[in-house]
Formats: structure tokens, C-alpha cells, sequence
């Protein structure tokens, strides 16, 4: 256990120590003060002793529920569950449901944390029954209860519940990162279609994840993505360009389908001047890889003289491996081989880096992911920049 848990531990023993004392000098006979000073200094021991799990049981038995001591069992049964002791958890819940003088919104705590302890011990269906049978109710603790609801259906991946309970906690209490999570579910519907080819629905799933939050660079490469496949590349290059609005980090991920789909209508000018205008606001070494291969097609000089200039402002290991590569091309001998060895090591290095990195947690890796697989957050994977990224 943490310093903070173990800290948190001692304070409930104080409390109850404390709560015991008083109950003890009011209410209760020498005889049940015995007893109960018994379990409580039991626990104290255990504590002491590094036993944790003991020292929560031992506080537990010395405790009656009662009005008075409600919200030290509430917690203790939150510590039982954050500790893993899932059964533990259920059973302090339980009990405290079982209570006849509990009053209704007491009741409904206790119900929502009984609902988590479900969701931990992964009884969904039950966790499901108990949290809908509450929200029928609309209580105070609304947005609480839909919350935990999307939860529920985003680890089952049952979208359209998710899309139906975030949309209803939208509409009651507004707020960003709901949005974006609602965004995502509309996309995760979306390709699920787009596989079974049903491109109808599922451009319109991107559209509604689009309306749920204009800043979903998922939904517009989604939305360009089935358009490309209808063969609608201008509309398609128009989705792909708003990503540079929407966030300018992701356009390295767009370049390859954005240069694809010009070339599809107009032999890829339109791309190059997006190259330019993009490089002079947001310069990153995709960007500047892209213009020097465009640059080097017609001269080779200038395209390696503008690389140069780049790097001098805006220094990468990818732009320096594409140098390696262009000076090896005119290089015998000695160099030649200098060269190679040099390029093999930074291509070693560039294959070794991760290109993607969540800003929540720091996780990193070599792929996109819309979902973090360390935090769970959406949308906050994205390209790593700076000397060993863009």
C-alpha cells in the first residue's frame, strides 16, 4: 500500500476510535465497550504488523451500521474495491443496503458504488440492471449514474448504447471530453459499417461525430475515407484539409491519402501549394520530406539545398536520414562507404523510435490509436515532434 493509503487507513482508525469513544461514553455498556475497544485495538495491531486487509476487516467488525457510522462504511467498501477485494466491496454494500432505516438518497450512493463494484468484478448484465433501474428515477446523482452507464457499453463496445446514454448526458450537462468521447462512438459505429461496405450510414455516423465535436480528426479522415471509395476525391481532399484546422499535429498522418487524391484530379499541384502553406505554419519533417521529393523530381540540387535550409531551422533525424540518402547517391569510394554505415544507423534509430504518443499518459508506440491503450482516453495519441519526430 501507498504512504497515502496507508495514511488514509490511519485516519479512518482515528475516526473510529474516535467515534467509538463517544458512542461508548453515551451509549453503550462497559461490557460492549470491551468488545468493541477489542476489534478496534485488533485492527490497530494488524496495521502496525503491514497488514493492511486485516487491519480494513478488523475496523469493519468494529463498526455498527447505523446513521452515524454510514460514511465510514461507504468508504471502507470504496477501499475494499480499489484495493481488488472486489467480494469485500459487494458485501459492505450489500449490507448497507440491507439497512431499513437507510433514507433514499443514501441509498442511491450506496446503489452507484455497488454498480462499480459490479463493473469491477465484471457482472455487467448486473452492473447494467442496477444502473438503469436507478436512472429511471432521474436523482440528483443523474450524471453520476450516465457516466458509468458509458463506461459500461464503451468496454462492452455496444455503440449504440453508448451513442443513446452519452447523448442524453450531452443534453444535460454539456462538456468537452463527453463530446469527444461521443465522437469517437459515432466512429467506431462508422467503420464497423464501412467494413460490411454500408457507406451510406457510415458516412453518416462520421457526419454526426463531426456535429458532436467540429475537432474530431477521426471523423474527417473517415468521412475522405468513404469518399474516396464513391471516387468524390475533391470532396474527399476538402475533409482531408480540414484536419489542418481541426489539429495541425495530424497531418503528417493525412499527406500519403491528401497526395493520392490529388493526383487523382489534378496531377498533385493542389498539393504541392498545401505542402507550402503548410510548411510556413506548421513545419514538421513530413512536410518537408514531401516538398523535397516534389522538389527533387525536377532538380535534384535545389530540392537538397532546400533540405539543408530546413534542417538548419527545423533539425529532425528523419530530415537528416533523407540528406544521407540523397549525398550517397553522388558518392564513390571512401564517402560512399562512410555514408552507408552512417545511414544504417540512423535508419536503425528512426525504426527503433515510436512515432506516436498519447499526451495523457506518455504511452508511446508505432501506431495510431484512437483509444489509448494504457489511459483509455480518446483522441489523445498522436505523432511525436521534435528531433526524433516531426
Amino acid at each position: 500500500m501507498t504512504e497515502l493509503g496507508l495514511f488514509f487507513v490511519l485516519f479512518v482508525a482515528l475516526f473510529l476510535g474516535w467515534a467509538m469513544g463517544r458512542r461508548g461514553s453515551e451509549k453503550t455498556s462497559k461490557k460492549e465497550l470491551k468488545t468493541i475497544s477489542s476489534d478496534y485495538f485488533r485492527g490497530l495491531n494488524h496495521l502496525l504488523n503491514g497488514q493492511q486487509s486485516e487491519a480494513i476487516d478488523a475496523f469493519v467488525d468494529s463498526l455498527e451500521v447505523n446513521s452515524e457510522t454510514f460514511d465510514i462504511h461507504l468508504t471502507l467498501g470504496n477501499l475494499f474495491r480499489k484495493k481488488g477485494e472486489i467480494e469485500k466491496a459487494i458485501n459492505v454494500h450489500q449490507n448497507l443496503l440491507a439497512r431499513p432505516d437507510i433514507g433514499d438518497r443514501e441509498m442511491r450512493l450506496v446503489q452507484l458504488e455497488l454498480a462499480s463494484d459490479f463493473m469491477s468484478a465484471g457482472l455487467l448484465d448486473r452492473a447494467e440492471r442496477l444502473l438503469l433501474n436507478i436512472a429511471a428515477r432521474k436523482t440528483e446523482f443523474q450524471t453520476q449514474i450516465l457516466t458509468l452507464l458509458i463506461d459500461l457499453y464503451e468496454f462492452e463496445q455496444s455503440w449504440e448504447k453508448a451513442i443513446s446514454i452519452s447523448a442524453q448526458l450531452q443534453k444535460a450537462n454539456p462538456s468537452a471530453k463527453e463530446a469527444k468521447r461521443l465522437a469517437h462512438f459515432h466512429c467506431e459505429l462508422a467503420q464497423a459499417q464501412m467494413k460490411n461496405e454500408q457507406w451510406k450510414p457510415a458516412f453518416s455516423h462520421f457526419r454526426d461525430a463531426l456535429n458532436a465535436d467540429p475537432k474530431c480528426v477521426r471523423a474527417s479522415v473517415g468521412m475522405a475515407d468513404v469518399l474516396c471509395e464513391q471516387r468524390r476525391y475533391r470532396d474527399a481532399i476538402k475533409e482531408l484539409k480540414n484536419v489542418a484546422e481541426q489539429d495541425a499535429d495530424f497531418i503528417p498522418v493525412i499527406l500519403p491519402q491528401l497526395k493520392e487524391a490529388y493526383q487523382k484530379i489534378w496531377s498533385g499541384s493542389g498539393y504541392h501549394q498545401f505542402l507550402v502553406d503548410q510548411n510556413k505554419a506548421h513545419a514538421s519533417a513530413s512536410i518537408i520530406l514531401a516538398l523535397t521529393k516534389h522538389y527533387a523530381q525536377d532538380d535534384r540540387r535545389f530540392a537538397e539545398q532546400f533540405l539543408i535550409e530546413q534542417l538548419r531551422t527545423h533539425p529532425t533525424i528523419k530530415g537528416f536520414k533523407e540528406l544521407i540518402q540523397m549525398q550517397l547517391s553522388e558518392s564513390q569510394g571512401v564517402n560512399e562507404q562512410h555514408l552507408n554505415v552512417l545511414f544504417e544507423l540512423i535508419d536503425q534509430l528512426t525504426k527503433a523510435k515510436h512515432k506516436f504518443q498519447c499526451r495523457q499518459c506518455g504511452f508511446s508506440g508505432h501506431q495510431l490509436h484512437w483509444q489509448c491503450p494504457s489511459c483509455k482516453s480518446w483522441g489523445s495519441v498522436k505523432p511525436i515532434h521534435g528531433l526524433e519526430g516531426e
